[in-house]
């Protein structure tokens, strides 16, 4: 009974990997409003997807007509009124306003140390800033750039963005009870499944236009704010920050611009 029980939860968790992976160039976010900046410089608003995987926005427009718009014809756009997407925790904390300020220009968040943290459910009517960045797509061995879209997370003249996707995480036997055999004797740890999440990528945004990877945010962040490496460390151990969370590491960036550490 058990046996046919696994492989049941094993044939409704199958379709869901495939269904992942085929998603995995297909991360759309729609938004009720957007205000986007052309690379022409024109202005337009309307309703808002956004194609993670394609770097590409379609847009509604008043005459009931869809433009579609990759993003080497965006400078940048900023919107408002995410459909909330369950993948997500419960609880999230995404209102990077504050952090967008930078660590002076009179914010009230950055003082001797930073806000304290509130767990929030989302509020969709916060607005996110996106801007367009040339980059690899990862891709080290090559020196080919193509227009991608970032969110800015912090102030300048260094800016934290941040690249959302979706990534395929195991559902395993393990931790459900049913012994050391495993579940229907299968080893424990065995994957049954996969379930999509969505996943946070950070990126530097540079003053010449390039960005730069974190793909292990202390150790490349102290590598590129070398001068004042000791000052960031001591910042985030004072002030509990973790290196990880998206909103810690904006407080991080925003600190070490204010070092002049980009100089």
């Amino acid at each position: 009974m058990k046996k046919l029980l696994y492989f049941a939860l094993l044939l409704l968790w199958l379709p869901l990997s495939a269904q992942a992976q085929r998603t995995g160039q297909g991360f759309t976010q729609q938004f009720n409003q957007a205000s986007v900046l052309l690379s022409s410089g024109d202005t337009i608003s309307g309703p808002l997807a956004l194609h993670r995987g394609e770097d590409m926005l379609t847009m509604s427009l008043p005459d009931n007509t869809v433009r579609t718009l990759p993003a080497v014809n965006v400078q940048s756009f900023a919107v408002r009124g995410e459909r909330y997407d369950r993948r997500r925790e419960q609880y999230y904390y995404d209102d990077f306003y504050s952090m967008r300020q930078g660590y002076y220009s009179g914010n009230p968040y950055f003082g001797t140390a930073p806000a304290p943290r509130r767990r929030e459910r989302p509020d969709t009517t916060l607005m996110r800033v996106f801007r367009t960045y040339r980059w690899n797509r990862d891709n080290d061995y090559s020196d080919f750039r193509a227009p991608g879209f970032f969110e800015q997370l912090s102030g300048g003249p260094i800016i934290l963005l941040r690249r959302e996707g979706l990534v395929e995480r195991p559902i395993t036997n393990s931790g459900y009870g049913y012994g050391m055999g495993g579940y229907g004797g299968m080893p424990p740890g065995r994957p049954m499944g996969y379930y999509t999440d969505i996943k946070d990528n950070f990126y530097l945004g540079l003053p010449n236009g390039n960005v730069l990877p974190l793909r292990n945010p202390k150790k490349d962040l102290s590598s590129y704010f070398r001068t004042h490496a000791r000052q960031l460390a001591q910042y985030a151990k004072t002030n509990n920050l973790n290196y990880t969370d998206a909103r810690d590491l904006a407080y991080l960036v925003n600190y070490a611009n204010s070092l002049g550490a980009n100089e």
